[in-house]
């Protein structure tokens, strides 16, 4: 695909997003941040987008990161990304917080809680993934929806990153194949394609290009925009 298609799908994507991850919150995750206020448009950076960037009803921010390296050298893109963030937004009035939330795939068991170079630290909401049930909470969602029951904004995030629960690519893309052909049946027009859009945003580092390409397809992009 070419840089302005990309940029195009990924604009529909976020105001796909944008819309409806206002009001949500990330029970999902067993944290207690305040509800979504407004998805934040993505930030461009040197290796691709910041584009899981919340503004939450108490006037913080909250950064989400999925990552599969739980190293050190891993960490260094977050002083960036968190750079660029208050470049953007810090008003300089003293009141700029900044949550980072980091999200490992099921490719990692444990990671070090703080990033600690000397003169700066990290310490970031950690996620592990691996301790997710994957399979139980996919059955689960499949009951619901062939039961017409309806689906909570917590199985619609369980939905959006159930293929990262699973390691190694092979195991993520079966995963998000199953994802995807369950989501087609959601019967909520907002509902499905929210979940088709979140799978997108975030499996996009973890599955290969030209699969994301047919979801895209699949999506029906026209709809998006």
């Amino acid at each position: 695909m070419t840089e302005e298609k990309l940029y195009q799908d990924r604009n529909a994507l976020y105001k796909v997003l944008a819309r409806t991850y206002k009001g949500k919150q990330f029970p999902v995750f067993g944290t207690c941040l305040p509800p979504i206020q407004e998805m934040l448009p993505p930030i461009p950076v040197d290796d691709g987008y910041i584009d899981s960037l919340f503004l939450l009803a108490d006037g913080t921010y909250m950064l989400v990161d999925y990552t599969s390296g739980c190293h050190k050298t891993d960490m260094v893109k977050y002083p960036k990304h968190i750079a660029k963030i208050m470049e953007k937004y810090d008003k300089e009035d003293g009141n700029f917080d900044l949550h980072l939330l980091i999200i490992y795939t099921g490719d990692v068991e444990k990671a070090d809680p703080v990033f600690d170079c000397g003169c700066l630290t990290l310490r970031p909401i950690q996620i592990f993934l691996s301790r997710m049930d994957g399979g139980e909470r996919l059955d689960a969602a499949r009951q619901k929806i062939h039961s017409d029951l309806p689906l909570t904004d917590c199985d619609l995030m369980e939905l959006v990153i159930l293929p990262l629960t699973v390691p190694g690519s092979e195991g993520k893309q079966e995963m998000l194949e199953k994802i995807v052909d369950l989501a087609e049946q959601i019967p909520d027009e907002e509902q499905r394609i929210f979940t088709l859009s979140g799978v997108i945003v975030a499996s996009d580092k973890f599955i290969s290009r030209e699969y994301l390409d047919q979801i895209r397809m699949r999506i029906n992009m026209t709809q998006l925009g």
